[in-house]
């Protein structure tokens, strides 16, 4: 779908100087929207249907916020042949570095990070449910997407006061799952036409009387992911068009940074599609006190991790 493009004039007295350039689709506005009560209750019946989560990616999650070695989290994965040898193929691609050939789990994920294997593990736990070639959302590029998301909330989170950087980059990786499972129905979508002065979520509810956020909800409580995740996708559009003071404290710093990476990550190409820009509310600016969105686009680990990034093919 075709979208108009359109500059922004930045304010570059304010951390938000993030410089919208022709490439990127720059919202004048990004209007929240609900989703409707009698279609939620249709959506969430189906989602339900859904199998759990495996006990694999569950056992790999847990191990992850208990920050086990390297070694315990390959010992996890080494019994999945298919996901190993995954794992295994990524950490040895040319771009990555390897001068001698990884052939152990283990230090994979030592060479990879935590981060971008926790997205390796999710995407191969859910392939069975959600297609790659989803008419609505490309389910590829959506975790490449989180896997961005995830290590650039890392990174930011460490700039942000009082920000825990392991919860902001769970929040990072699971923030859009809701657009996995719009793919699920496309059998109730409507026509309808992206408009920059409204924004992406206007146009979901257009299309399907409900967001990726609402729906995102949903799926994060059938899988008893985490309520601070749950708050996390509930609110992880909000410093768009929202003051900081409105969402719960406990979350607050890391629903930040991680609207701050989402930005980036569209920003430097991990887009999902039919997405664009829209800055923070000014209200957020003390939760940036010592750095501005240029310069975190220029951190060597930010570019660092763009690099390897690119380098992973699912």
């Amino acid at each position: 779908m075709h979208v108009a493009h359109m500059a922004s004039n930045i304010n570059t007295s304010s951390p938000f100087d993030l410089p919208v350039e022709d490439k990127n689709t720059h919202f004048r506005q990004l209007k929240p929207s609900y989703g409707t009560a009698s279609r939620l209750t249709m959506y969430e019946k189906s989602i339900k249907s859904l199998p759990q989560p495996p006990a694999l990616w569950q056992a790999f999650q847990k191990a992850c916020d208990n920050d086990a070695s390297n070694k315990q989290l390959g010992d996890i994965i080494k019994d999945d042949p298919v996901l190993s040898a995954s794992i295994l193929r990524i950490a040895n691609a040319p771009g990555l570095g390897v001068r001698i050939t990884i052939t152990d789990v283990g230090r994979a994920i030592a060479h990879l990070g935590t981060s971008m294997v926790r997205t390796i593990v999710s995407r191969h736990s859910f392939s069975g449910a959600f297609a790659s070639s989803g008419k609505v959302y490309n389910v590829t590029k959506l975790w490449k997407h989180g896997m961005a998301v995830s290590a650039f909330a890392e990174i930011i989170a460490e700039e942000v006061p009082n920000c825990d950087p392991g919860l902001a980059n769970t929040l990072g990786l699971f923030h859009d799952i809701g657009k996995m499972s719009l793919n699920l129905f496309t059998q109730y979508q409507q026509p309808a036409t992206l408009d920059i002065e409204e924004g992406h979520l206007v146009f979901e509810h257009k299309r399907f009387s409900c967001t990726h956020i609402d729906l995102g909800v949903l799926l994060a409580k059938h899988w008893e992911l985490p309520e601070a995740i749950v708050q996390g996708i509930t609110y992880h559009h909000h410093p768009a068009y929202d003051e900081s003071k409105n969402i719960p404290e406990s979350i607050r710093a890391e629903v930040f940074a991680v609207y701050l990476a989402d930005m980036m990550a569209i920003y430097l190409g991990f887009d999902t599609g039919e997405t664009g820009i829209a800055l923070p509310h000014p209200s957020f600016a003390p939760l940036l006190p010592n750095t501005t969105l240029r310069a975190l686009l220029d951190n060597a680990r930010v570019q660092q991790e763009v690099k390897r990034i690119e380098q992973v093919e699912f």
